[in-house]
């Protein structure tokens, strides 16, 4: 496991463990940390107050409006008022304590603030009075985000808090209080930045029934379940009333309650409300475990006049305290650490947990599922930055001086979005459209630090300085306007790969593509089919796309291509309307399309599936939210009408063309539903890109579209199928079915719906022998996907609603561009197997998100080839490559296989022309020597002890286990 693998001899780690099972009151340094926690009384209920403000970055408003408090007629709310309130407040009485957790707003106060202001707040951090809890730039969505976003999300956030307040300002306990449900990859990630644990709000109502009654609120979430040590384990509690204060104990400005203490006083009130907290303190007693409780003093953007909290919460505290002969309750300032402290003193055991927490419900007919699939156009864009960023710190690292604004931009602008409110969808459409605005800045910025440092790379006079952002629907006015150019293709995997690289032509001539020696290379002329030319918004005159073969791009190199005219003699392209059945295939598969069309069936060399893919749409439920049964369908919440899909149908039309690199069938479903499927030369799997849009505008009140594309196949699956979490790991699910507790079915459909970030499958679920047949499907984008039927699986694509859900944005989920209904363009891919595909689904997927970055330049005939050349073992993925400190890279490397042996890698092959000069192994976050990292020791209930392990000395050669991520800082000489 990674906790201990440290650099300290062996016979020493047997004493270090023994110590901290036994003395659990380490800390950081003699002022913040577990050591200045209040210490509970025995024999009473301690009542653990945690004052704390929730604030979203972005969306009811934008995220610049929050912070400065502009646009209160849509919400009352300025982060800047509260920062400054709060640490008034502190200043004032050394027992009171706070905890900030969203770090892109602490950063904006921070560089406000004077440096007499800046050395009060340091002290308050040091004295663990003002503690960061969580610490992300955002607080992340856990359904819809990729992993490698989260990281990068986390440690930019522990990062800004690690360099400006040093060990104190690194938060110890993850806070993730508002996303829509939890996966078991988060948990994982937290487990591996070194966390003591995690708390959270939002659980399905009947699991949190359950626990409530069987006092389990509390628990060992397995982030890893197959992992032997406990470095995947995370201490995780469910809160008791979300983030809330009890019900009549909210005192802020933005709240009626308030404690009147003075007997001689007309609405005397104090007797009452005493006896109201102690009501309620017994009821949340009666379902922990403990005789400590954690009280969530706090709401969204409250504390704007912290004094008003603190005042009450003072009375109220005090009144109870002097009384606690009759009571027995004992409250207490505190924070999340200091509550878990109290839970880890205990000495109990924990049950634990090995599946994830989704779907989340918050009543029998809201199901939080829609906003897997909702705004997919902003889903498709953010995976896009997200993967952009990666290539532009790779190349950074190699040049770039740290601080670079141009690259803290984009870092800052993929972070933000994967806030709970951002990739979900399920913000106001104007804090939608700053969103795009700021991914659009942040992808800008990083063209310009890559073309730059590429250039100064390549050392020669052709310049590469456009890039065509809307590729996506074959538009380039950069290739449109001239007969010849220069194109660079970079390459972000640390492996070589071929790719075919599609670039938009108007005319259908002669065109050909030249390598940097002067051969030609492979291409083909295909036409685009009318739906991408009937885009709205398109202005392009590109009818068609000279698609070329690049092979052999090297490990984070690039290939470089001249791109020429060569006549305008008009060339003949087979393009056939589909009138019997037809049969496309290559070297591994063949896919039979019947003569409506449809594709029907794939063989591939082993396997014989029937495989039908059709679009279907549910309408959306309509209603007006005020009991359960009238709950609408949303930006949250999936609630499908009547739970059938009604099918689009077949095709209205479809042509194919055969050519030497692809062949295609073009599908038009109706106005708005078409597809293009593609079988590249030498793939394994086929290639499927939909179109869907303008969906049908309807006034309110009526019910909206809601599109699936369907693969329905012979395999036997029963009712098991399996979704990735975050882009890492499979989980199995079970169709009606849940893990921890009796599932009443509802919502037949939605209940069953999971978040797909990048691949979903079934498999035959009776085979008895090795050889299982499977369907693999991988997404481009994050989509809502179950499997409602044997061989069955559905993923939701576009959603176009007209009522809101009633859970706070306050909209309708209606997306328009160009005065028309959004229209969405994306991909799946569909891989078809028998042995287990769980590795190959994951580098189709993984070259999808790293696919390479495509630069444009005048044309150029003194092309050279890139020298860099980085080519590591198959199974192991470069996670991250990013300049740390103006003498550090910090590299993270990930094992992709999920069994086996360890995977020895020289990180030397990473840095080709340099000497590592050492390297420091840290926690996943890169800000914690792993030597310097300690943890809390639980006990869980399937008490297995850890196995430790030393780490290898040598500073350049590594070992990865299996799933493994390592993360080391790097310093070259």
């Amino acid at each position: 496991g990674e906790m201990c693998q440290t650099m300290i001899p062996y016979q020493h780690f047997i004493v270090w463990i023994i110590l901290v099972i036994n003395a659990p009151e380490w800390s950081f340094s003699s002022s913040c940390g577990y050591e200045t926690c209040p210490k509970p009384k025995d024999g009473m209920i301690n009542v653990h107050f945690v004052p704390h403000t929730h604030n979203d970055v972005g969306w009811l408003k934008t995220v610049d409006q929050y912070y400065y408090g502009s646009r209160n007629d849509i919400q009352r709310a300025g982060v800047q008022y509260i920062l400054d309130s709060v640490v008034d407040a502190l200043l004032k009485d050394p027992e009171r304590r706070f905890i900030y957790v969203e770090s892109a707003f602490f950063w904006r106060w921070w560089g406000e603030q004077t440096e007499e202001k800046k050395e009060a707040v340091k002290n308050l951090v040091e004295e663990g009075r003002l503690e960061f809890i969580g610490g992300g730039w955002s607080m992340n969505d856990e359904a819809a985000a990729h992993y490698t976003a989260i990281i990068d999300n986390m440690s930019y956030g522990i990062k800004f808090f690690s360099d400006n307040f040093g060990k104190c300002g690194r938060p110890r306990v993850s806070w993730q209080i508002d996303p829509f449900g939890h996966s078991r990859e988060q948990a994982n990630i937290f487990a591996k930045m070194g966390f003591d644990g995690l708390f959270f709000g939002r659980l399905d109502y009947a699991d949190k029934e359950k626990r409530m009654k069987d006092k389990t609120m509390e628990m060992i979430w397995k982030g890893d379940p197959d992992e032997k040590s406990s470095t995947s384990d995370l201490f995780t509690g469910a809160l008791f009333h979300a983030y809330s204060p009890p019900p009549g104990f909210c005192f802020d400005s933005l709240c009626q309650d308030v404690l009147m203490d003075d007997p001689r006083m007309e609405d005397f009130n104090m007797d009452k409300k005493v006896a109201e907290f102690v009501n309620y303190t017994l009821f949340q007693a009666s379902s922990y475990a403990t005789d400590n409780l954690i009280m969530t003093m706090g709401e969204d953007f409250t504390y704007q006049n912290a004094n008003m909290w603190f005042k009450n919460m003072d009375k109220l505290k005090n009144f109870l305290n002097t009384n606690q002969d009759t009571h027995k309750i004992n409250v207490m300032y505190s924070t999340p650490s200091c509550y878990l402290k109290s839970l880890h003193s205990s000495n109990k055991t924990w049950t634990v947990k090995s599946d994830d927490f989704f779907p989340y419900a918050s009543d029998p007919h809201a199901y939080w599922t829609g906003y897997f699939t909702s705004r997919p156009a902003l889903k498709g864009m953010i995976r896009q930055a997200n993967s952009l960023l990666q290539a532009c710190k790779q190349i950074h690292s190699r040049h770039g001086t740290t601080g670079d604004k141009a690259l803290e931009t984009a870092k800052r602008s993929v972070a933000v979005n994967q806030h709970h409110d951002a990739v979900t969808g399920t913000a106001k459409q104007h804090v939608t459209d700053d969103y795009a605005l700021r991914l659009h800045n942040g992808m800008t910025a990083c063209r310009k630090v890559m073309s730059d440092g590429l250039q100064n790379e390549l050392g020669m006079g052709c310049s590469f300085d456009d890039y065509c952002p809307m590729l996506n629907i074959s538009q380039c006015a950069f290739t449109e306007q001239r007969l010849a150019f220069s194109i660079l293709v970079y390459n972000p995997l640390a492996n070589n790969v071929s790719s075919f690289i599609r670039i938009p032509v108007k005319n259908k001539h002669v065109y050909r593509v030249l390598n940097h020696e002067n051969y030609e290379v492979e291409t083909q002329l295909v036409p685009l089919p009318d739906q991408v030319l009937r885009i709205p918004g398109r202005l392009s005159r590109a009818k068609y796309e000279l698609v070329f073969f690049a092979d052999n791009i090297p490990g984070l190199g690039s290939k470089l291509y001249k791109f020429e005219h060569v006549s305008n003699e008009e060339i003949n392209l087979e393009v056939e309307r589909i009138e019997d059945t037809v049969i496309l295939g290559n070297s591994h598969l063949k896919m039979e399309m019947n003569k409506k069309g449809i594709l029907k069936r794939i063989k591939t060399k082993t396997s014989d599936i029937h495989l039908i893919q059709e679009f279907a749409y549910y309408k959306g439920a309509v209603g007006d939210n005020t009991e359960f049964v009238k709950r609408a369908s949303g930006a949250y919440i999936f609630r499908p009408k009547g739970n059938i899909a009604i099918p689009v149908g077949e095709p209205q039309s479809a042509t194919f063309i055969k050519g030497n690199l692809v062949h295609e069938v073009h599908q038009k479903f109706n106005e708005w539903t078409s597809q293009v499927i593609r079988l590249y030369r030498g793939h394994k799997h086929l290639e499927l890109e939909w179109i869907i849009g303008p969906l049908p505008s309807l006034q309110h009140n009526m019910p909206g579209s809601e599109v699936i594309s369907r693969y329905r196949t012979d395999i036997d699956s029963g009712d098991l199928f399996k979704t990735d979490s975050n882009g890492r790991f499979m989980i199995k699910r079970q169709r009606n079915h849940r893990p921890t507790w009796d599932l009443n079915l509802t919502e037949p459909v939605s209940a069953n719906y999971y978040p797909v970030v990048s691949r979903m499958s079934i498999e035959d679920s009776n085979s008895v022998s090795k050889q299982k047949k499977q369907v693999w499907v991988m997404t481009d984008r994050a989509e809502g996907g179950t499997s409602l039927q044997s061989g069955e699986m559905e993923l939701m694509l576009h959603r176009r609603l007209f009522n809101d859900d009633g859970f706070g944005v306050g909209e309708a989920l209606n997306e328009t561009a160009f005065g028309k209904g959004l229209v969405v363009r994306g991909k799946h891919k569909l891989l078809l197997c028998e042995e287990d595909c769980e590795i190959a689904s994951r580098r189709i997927a993984e070259k999808e998100l790293m696919k390479p970055v495509i630069f444009f330049g005048e044309y150029c005939s003194n092309l050279r080839e890139s020298t860099t050349s980085v080519e590591l073992p198959a199974d192991i993925k470069l996670l991250t490559m990013e300049k740390w400190s103006e003498e550090s890279v910090l590299v993270r490397l990930e094992n992709i296989k999920i069994s086996g042996d360890p995977t020895k890698v020289d990180l030397d092959g990473l840095f080709p022309g340099r000497t590592i000069a050492s390297t420091v192994e840290t926690t996943l976050d890169g800000n914690l020597p792993i030597s310097e990292l300690k943890k809390l020791e639980w006990k869980p209930s399937d008490l297995k002890r850890k196995v430790i392990e030393g780490s290898t000395t040598d500073i350049s050669s590594v070992d990865l286990k299996p799933k493994q991520i390592r993360s080391y800082l790097v310093k070259l000489s």
